[in-house]
C-alpha cells in the first residue's frame, strides 16, 4: 500500500467515523426530545427509563436541562 492509499483510507475512515458520530449524536437529541413529550404527557423517570436506555436519575437530569420541571409530591418518605 503506497502512503497515498494509507492517506485516502484513513480520510475515508475519518469522513465515515464523523459521520456516524453525528448520526448518534442526531439520535441522542431525538431520544431526549421523545422523553421530553413523553414527560410532559404524564410520564415518569422511572417508567422511561424500563426501556434501560439510561437510568432514572439521569433522564430527571437531561429533562431538567430542557425545562421540565420536577413533578409535585416528590420523593415519599421512607419508614424508619
Amino acid at each position: 500500500m503506497s502512503p497515498e492509499e494509507a492517506d485516502a483510507k484513513v480520510e475515508l475512515a475519518t469522513t465515515r467515523y464523523n459521520k456516524a458520530k453525528a448520526d448518534a449524536d442526531a439520535a441522542l437529541e431525538d431520544l431526549f426530545t421523545a422523553y421530553v413529550d413523553a414527560a410532559t404527557k404524564g410520564r415518569t423517570a422511572d417508567e422511561l427509563a424500563q426501556a434501560g436506555t439510561f437510568t432514572a436519575s439521569y433522564i430527571r437530569k437531561k429533562l431538567r436541562e430542557r425545562g421540565v420541571e420536577p413533578r409535585k409530591g416528590g420523593p415519599k418518605p421512607r419508614a424508619n
